[in-house]
């Protein structure tokens, strides 16, 4: 019997059979043929050498598959945390540079200044080129991949301590070259921002690794590894960006389900864990309900849903991203979500209901799986933990693939177990199920191929997301702007695509009627076409600026008209712009913090477009009366007060900020204004 399955020794294989999983798994023939990754090497080859074989094929695999995708340039939210962002521009290796770099950010509560960092570093090695950018990402994603492969590999040691190393190095294989090669990865690849993602999560799997490894050797090594993992890996997750949170209730699952099956009970330590994680859980919900809380529901104030309806949209939404996983379509991705159905009760739509019961249902079966399939049992838990974060009640938009970066990685678990569970009662895995992986695993690379392709070229991409997501008001407005880059200054090229590019606007704002990015694109086109910009589109914008929800990209339409306005570029009358900057500060959405940059914007405008001077220090001390300690600001002051013929002023307050933290740009505008100075008083 065992000469029929013998196998060649070139044989090229996606997928190793199990063997000896003792006690959950029984012994298969493909042990003596040393089965690995990619090739079926003979026993004779150092396992090491196949290991590094069998990796740098997959890794170049995973190069050339993203490959196109690296050529296309940033979009969405690259621009304000890259960008725009003050101190990414790094030109030398300085403390205050990377100071600078370091508290550049502004998303999160934390300003995620790791994150930050890397971005800076980029720039300073290769300026804003997106494809160096976006290879960084990469790499991220590799070496992810690679802190898989070595968990999946300890993991396996410790469930299935019989089973052959060459066995065990195969099933981790699989488990990384899915985890790498799935097409919902690839968001934190090419959307360059979303290395926010993928380097919290590269600390985070780091540090749940020690703390595997630490909890399975309690000598002096074990709690090294510990102190490691706690007081190194973690706080880099966190400050890459806030998910990095999520360790200790990642530890937690695998402390009470996977750790409990191997040594059978739960120890002091977990025990310690449990009862310290549902302190915290007691002190997160007193904080949310506290006055100092209060900011974390204020941010709903800028979405068109409540609190009630995103956590049941959200019930939808998992199941969708699940979906996603197990049955990858590419007209299903995409970088806009913005099409989904919010649930305005349980019955509306009627999946609310079914969709909120089966996750019950699956927070059920992780205590009922976690004696007999401890391995699928964890899988489900890691997906649900990986999505408390996000995809729970906080203010965030209601769906995006980057949130299932770590999350996917349980779902992986959940069949990988049930095949080791299954193999108690059967002697060997059918040879079906060696075709039907390798088969998947090369079906997820060719989906993966696809999706990355649109992403070279901005047009194609936002032509493909408007063909997938037909109603997402979002797509629409991105596939509009993209061909308006098209438009020449000398109008040449503007009759082939005009049409086009205002059946888009339009679409955008019939889907959506809370949305302002296309009435400014409206307005761009009529500017650059130089025509007039119609009253329905002005007032519709000031409409909706004063009585619908300020989302956070809200600020980009009126940050955008003063920039076109400083260049020349805006054909809107001061009035026009005044009415659109006042509906602004009308709306009961913006808070201070909101005013206090959209009365620096006016400023600008005021000055740069205007030349009204009175007007721009009036709207200037708006500002600073909100937030007096901002740097920038001061800094507009000062230059203000120049231009006003008040030296002295400017002087001082210049000297002041000599010591501040400024960007770049800031640093030589003081040094200029000084300079100025000196030469007018001397």
């Amino acid at each position: 019997m065992a000469a029929q399955h013998r196998l060649p020794p070139n044989t090229v294989l996606l997928l190793a059979k199990t063997s000896d999983l003792s006690p959950v798994c029984s012994k298969s023939p493909l042990v003596r043929h040393g089965a690995f990754l990619f090739v079926t090497w003979p026993l004779s080859v150092n396992p090491h050498i196949r290991s590094i074989v069998d990796g740098s094929l997959l890794l170049t695999v995973l190069g050339l598959i993203y490959w196109s995708g690296l050529q296309g340039a940033f979009f969405f939210d690259d621009g304000p945390s890259i960008l725009t962002a003050s101190g990414v521009q790094l030109e030398r290796l300085t403390w205050d540079g990377l100071r600078n770099a370091w508290l550049s950010g502004g998303a999160g509560p934390t300003g995620r200044p790791l994150a930050q960092l890397s971005f800076a570093l980029n720039y300073f090695l290769s300026g804003f080129s997106p494809v160096a950018f976006k290879a960084t990402n990469l790499v991220i994603h590799m070496l992810c991949g690679g802190l898989v492969y070595g968990l999946m590999r300890h993991v396996l040691a410790s469930t299935c301590a019989a089973v052959p190393e060459s066995q065990r190095r195969a099933l981790a294989g699989v488990v990384a070259a899915a985890w790498l090669l799935h097409p919902i990865q690839v968001l934190p690849v090419l959307h360059v921002v979303q290395r926010m993602t993928s380097l919290s999560a590269f600390f985070l799997l780091a540090a749940f690794w020690l703390h595997v490894q630490a909890r399975e050797n309690v000598e002096r090594v074990g709690l090294a590894k510990l102190v490691v993992a706690w007081a190194v890996l973690w706080p880099l997750s966190i400050l890459s960006k806030e998910t990095g949170l999520l360790l200790p209730i990642y530890v937690l699952a695998w402390e009470m389900i996977l750790h409990r099956a191997n040594v059978g009970r739960l120890d002091k330590f977990a025990k310690g864990l449990l009862l310290l994680a549902g302190v915290s859980a007691i002190v997160v919900l007193v904080y949310l309900q506290s006055d100092r809380g209060q900011w974390v529901w204020a941010g709903y104030q800028m979405r068109p849903f409540t609190a009630a309806e995103r956590l049941m949209t959200e019930c939808r939404v998992m199941w969708f991203y699940i979906s996603l996983v197990f049955v990858p379509r590419l007209s299903a991705f995409g970088l806009y979500h913005d099409d989904i159905t919010i649930s305005l009760d349980w019955l509306t739509p009627w999946s609310t209901v079914p969709s909120a019961l089966g996750l019950l249902a699956l927070a059920m079966l992780v205590w009922q799986m976690r004696n007999r399939v401890p391995l699928a049992a964890l899988g489900v838990a890691w997906f649900l933990v990986g999505h408390t974060l996000e995809s729970t009640l906080l203010p965030l938009e209601i769906a995006h693939e980057h949130r299932n970066y770590l999350p996917l990685l349980g779902l992986l678990w959940v069949p990988l177990g049930l095949v080791l569970a299954g193999q108690r009662v059967r002697s060997s895995v059918h040879p079906h199920v060696l075709r039907l992986a390798t088969a998947l695993l090369g079906l997820l690379a060719v989906i993966t191929a696809l999706r990355v392709y649109p992403f070279g070229d901005e047009i194609r991409r936002t032509q493909f997301a408007v063909e997938y997501h037909p109603q997402s008001a979002q797509a629409h407005y991105e596939a509009g702007q993209a061909l308006a880059g098209l438009i020449t200054a000398d109008r040449s090229s503007v009759s082939p695509w005009l049409a086009q590019i205002q059946a888009h606007y339009a679409q955008a704002n019939a889907l959506n009627p809370n949305f302002k990015l296309a009435l400014l694109g409206q307005i761009d086109v009529a500017c650059k076409t130089r025509g007039a910009v119609p009253n329905e589109v002005a007032q519709t914008l000031e409409r909706r600026l004063v009585s619908t929800p300020f989302a956070p990209g809200d600020r980009t339409v009126l940050y955008s008209v003063k920039e076109m306005a400083a260049q020349g570029e805006l054909c809107l009358s001061d009035a026009d712009v005044e009415r659109l900057f006042a509906a602004a500060f009308a709306n009961p959405g913006v808070d201070s913090g909101v005013q206090a940059i959209l009365w620096s914007w006016l400023a600008d405008y005021r000055w740069l477009a205007a030349r009204d001077l009175a007007g721009a220090r009036a709207a200037l001390q708006r500002s600073l009366a909100l937030n007096p300690g901002n740097t920038s600001n001061r800094l507009k002051w000062a230059q203000l007060q120049f231009i006003a013929g008040n030296l002295p002023a400017a002087r001082k307050l210049l000297t002041e900020l000599r010591g501040a933290l400024l960007s770049k740009e800031e640093r030589q505008t003081l040094e200029q204004v000084l300079d100025a100075i000196n030469m007018a008083t001397h």
